[in-house]
């Protein structure tokens, strides 16, 4: 251990006590995109005892400027495989399990069950308010990121930090994803590696982020970090984030996506009302009085068609998460 950690535990803040605790670290990251890929290299190099990866997607040639694990042959195979060659390669002394499974309602529990951390990397915000519930209910920490553009912020939430759902009770106004507005892979490398920094800092029981947001614009290479020690718990209603299967009869159906989309691919479930989120947000009045479910691809546009469904006076409103594994 001394020569491959040699140069880690000379910084004095580790030592051999500190690489002693990440060597015994159970530490789940969810999703291997951008984030992922660079999280998993320097935890697995930096010897975390047991890594577990999740992700149900496949390498695509868009994916590569800034998802460093995966090469142009990795083009449609599993993320998670090609991941855990990789970081096995990198690292022989450490555990390295992957799951190509999507995150839902019905496994995050399972998921997350025995982490001493767990690492939000999925950069959606449907995945991280179910992780920031099972988190909260566990008493686990999470740290949790998002990335765009050239801005970040970084997070550690739940465990005697806010939840996830304190902090921000809404998520924006827009679909911001890297799909929308695009992002550079620098940007995603540093978010990264701040993430993968306090990581290894709470592992050894020196967190510096509790109860505070990293927010980084860099582009300007501008730094603010905000205290968020008092968020609250939202009293009102919250969005119900559900399975497939946990839809009955007696809900209403919404799914949000796209004309083009809903013909393409229908959903496995019965639909009361297509109307896509634009639609939505413009005429949202005389819906139903049952309970309603939205539905669209990931849980992104529902999320926000379901927030303001409930900023609207509706009570009852939840999300539909899809639940395919990879196969």
């Amino acid at each position: 251990m001394d020569n491959r950690y040699a140069r880690q535990i000379q910084v004095k803040e580790i030592g051999l006590t500190g690489q002693q605790s990440l060597s015994n670290a159970n530490v789940v990251v969810i999703g291997m995109g951008g984030l992922g890929c660079h999280i998993a290299t320097l935890l697995a190099g930096a010897g975390i005892g047991k890594l577990r990866v999740l992700d149900h997607d496949r390498v695509s040639l868009s994916n590569l400027h800034r998802q460093t694990l995966y090469r142009e042959s990795d083009i449609g195979q599993l993320k998670v495989r090609i991941a855990q060659t990789q970081l096995q390669a990198l690292n022989k002394d450490i555990s390295v399990q992957a799951t190509a499974e999507r995150l839902a309602p019905g496994n995050v529990q399972s998921i997350c069950d025995g982490a001493d951390l767990v690492i939000d990397a999925a950069d959606n915000f449907a995945v991280s308010y179910l992780l920031s519930d099972a988190c909260m209910e566990q008493q686990t920490p999470l740290i949790s990121a998002s990335v765009n553009r050239t801005f970040g912020y970084v997070g550690l939430f739940c465990n005697g930090a806010p939840s996830l759902r304190a902090v921000f009770p809404k998520i924006p106004n827009e679909t911001t994803s890297c799909d929308t507005v695009g992002v550079t892979g620098p940007s995603v490398a540093i978010i990264a590696g701040i993430q993968s920094q306090e990581a290894i800092k709470l592992l050894i029981g020196k967190p510096s982020l509790s109860g505070k947001l990293l927010y980084f614009d860099m582009w300007n290479y501008s730094l603010q970090t905000i205290d968020i020690s008092g968020a609250k718990e939202p009293q009102h209603s919250r969005i119900k984030l559900i399975d497939a299967n946990s839809i009955s009869n007696a809900d209403y159906v919404i799914d949000v996506r796209t004309h083009d989309e809903i013909h393409k691919s229908p959903q496995s479930f019965h639909v009361d009302l297509h109307r896509p989120l634009e639609e939505l947000i413009e005429n949202h009045g005389n819906l139903s009085e049952k309970r309603i479910v939205i539905a669209c691809v990931s849980g992104q546009r529902a999320m926000l068609a379901a927030q303001t469904l409930i900023s609207n006076a509706y009570q009852e409103v939840s999300v539909v998460l899809p639940t395919t594994s990879a196969g």
